[in-house]
């Protein structure tokens, strides 16, 4: 998997054509599905839906967390930039998804594809995706205090307020046992719980030693974070040599 000069990719789980997810090298909105905790969404969103998808990864570049940070840099040239050009989506951030003739980018709209395509993806109502399209924005906003914190010098004082806010109302939704709609498997609420609570990127990286405080204060949140960890398909995910929920850069590891 990677880009680079080899351009390898890396078959995830088996359905033809498999849809094909570009992101970059360390966690991000990719894996539930900006950067990549996102990225980092649609894969676990894939993976509960026992979906088979094709990943390739980039070396992590960035000019900035917000849409103003990165008009003001200017533009980036990058394996990224580049390689979303030559589909035909050139200025499109990461996560991007290519399925046959679909191309898309944007997290949400990445991470509700898959759910809706993978075979064993709990079905939910319209109420529960109301609930999960919830709790995805609420990453999405801890996400981009997060990304401003590391790419554009934000406070990083401010995180641990932000995530406090967002896990006591989402505390209201978590159940003491299982997952947040009482499914068999978990959903996009779920496993955004375990972004939030587990991710390196830019969660612990930005709460530092606080981490340990602020997360002690939302027992429920942590837990489900764990159910939903040790679920039989995510627990494969997460050893999976690809995963980067826990992971640096790339270029910063040893």
């Amino acid at each position: 998997m990677g880009v680079a000069a080899s351009k390898k990719t890396q078959s995830c789980w088996p359905m033809s054509p498999k849809p094909v997810l570009h992101y970059f090298d360390i966690n991000g909105r990719g894996e539930l599905s900006k950067a990549t905790p996102l990225a980092v969404a649609s894969l676990l969103i894939a993976a509960v839906g026992g979906l088979e998808l094709e990943c390739v990864e980039y070396p992590f570049s960035a000019n900035g967390a917000s849409a103003a940070d990165k008009l003001k840099a200017g533009p980036v040239q990058s394996e990224h930039t580049k390689a979303a050009t030559a589909m035909g989506m050139d200025g499109c951030g990461l996560p991007i998804l290519v399925h046959g003739d679909l191309k898309i980018y944007q997290s949400f709209a990445c991470q509700n594809y898959l759910a809706s395509i993978g075979p064993k993806y709990p079905k939910v109502t319209a109420q529960q995706q109301a609930v999960d399209d919830m709790f995805q924005g609420a990453l999405e906003d801890c996400m981009g205090l997060g990304a401003g914190v590391i790419l554009s010098g934000g406070d990083p004082a401010l995180v641990p307020k932000v995530m406090e806010k967002v896990l006591a109302h989402l505390s209201k939704y978590i159940p003491d046992k299982g997952f947040v709609h009482g499914k068999d498997a978990p959903t996009t609420a779920d496993l955004a719980v375990l972004v939030l609570t587990q991710a390196l990127i830019p969660f612990g990286a930005t709460l530092g030693e606080g981490a340990a405080e602020c997360y002690g204060k939302f027992p429920k949140a942590v837990a489900l974070g764990e159910r939903a960890a040790a679920f039989p398909a995510i627990a494969t995910w997460l050893t999976n040599e690809h995963c980067n929920l826990k992971k640096p850069p790339k270029a910063a590891r040893k």
